[in-house]
């Protein structure tokens, strides 16, 4: 059985940072290139979103459905195998999972275009998840 304080923790760091992303909707390439803190500020802010992601998908994945995992990929494929997920939220989960290896492990070689991308289209693929663990973790 998964640890409901654990969850809870990561969702609620999740929150706080992507209603901390949230205030720089609508932020430009141009405005990022010339700014180094703001860059690690989006950087870090899409960095821990993502790991807390994964953090409270792989722990409901192993304490609750004794599945093994051995990358973040493979937690898409999981939740997708379980019906938790459809074959599109799969996929962009696996995305997901690869950027954030990137971020990881190649912070000097980001497009910003992506990271603009992020900010200003796609905080509601990370509230999807939110409300995917949430929903998992309320019944």
């Amino acid at each position: 059985m998964y640890d409901k304080l654990v969850i809870e923790k990561h969702l609620t760091a999740l929150l706080l940072d992507l209603k901390n992303l949230e205030k720089y909707k609508n932020v430009t390439e141009e405005e990022i290139k010339g700014n180094t803190d703001l860059l690690w500020i989006l950087e870090r802010g899409i960095y821990l979103s993502l790991q807390n992601i994964f953090d409270c998908l792989s722990h409901i994945i192993s304490a609750s459905l004794n599945k093994k995992w051995e990358s973040y990929a493979d937690i898409s494929n999981v939740l997708y195998d379980e019906g938790f997920i459809d074959e599109s939220k799969r996929d962009l989960l696996i995305a997901m999972a690869g950027f954030r290896n990137r971020l990881s492990h190649d912070y000097l070689g980001l497009d910003l275009e992506i990271i603009t991308n992020i900010i200003n289209n796609r905080l509601d693929d990370f509230n999807f998840f939110v409300k995917l663990i949430s929903g998992y973790v309320e019944k």
